[in-house]
């Protein structure tokens, strides 16, 4: 796998613009005290839910995200160097803006978003 791209369900695909997984902290057992405040015990993270997006998408590559039905895996190479596989389900449709034909003749589509969600835990 490199860098520029990604894999979904082990198909490479072209890494989304401005792909950067964010963490965010999982938490259980919130209570409100009798002040106010907000306690919680941290259980763990997940990668944020996230839009994935990109400029232009050729047709095979469109494909395998049109194929993505329940719960999918997403690998990518992450900040730290290694490779990571995370589950993932869509949680929107499909966007794109319009269809050209590239220079060799396939077809490619512009303006492409998709929402997903990481449903990983981690400690």
């Amino acid at each position: 796998m490199i860098y520029s791209t990604i894999q979904i369900n082990g198909k490479e695909i072209l890494r989304p613009n401005n792909f950067s997984p964010q963490r965010e902290d999982i938490y259980a057992a919130e209570i409100t005290t009798c002040t106010g405040d907000t306690i919680a015990d941290r259980i763990g993270w997940r990668y944020s839910d996230m839009s994935l997006e990109w400029d232009t998408l050729p047709q095979a590559q469109l494909e395998i995200l049109l194929s993505m039905s329940g719960q999918s895996t997403i690998t990518f190479m992450g900040a730290d160097g290694a490779s990571h596989t995370e589950s993932i389900v869509r949680t929107s449709a499909i966007s794109t803006a319009s269809r050209a034909t590239s220079s060799d003749g396939n077809p490619v589509w512009s303006d492409v978003k998709v929402e997903v969600r990481f449903l990983n835990a981690h400690n």
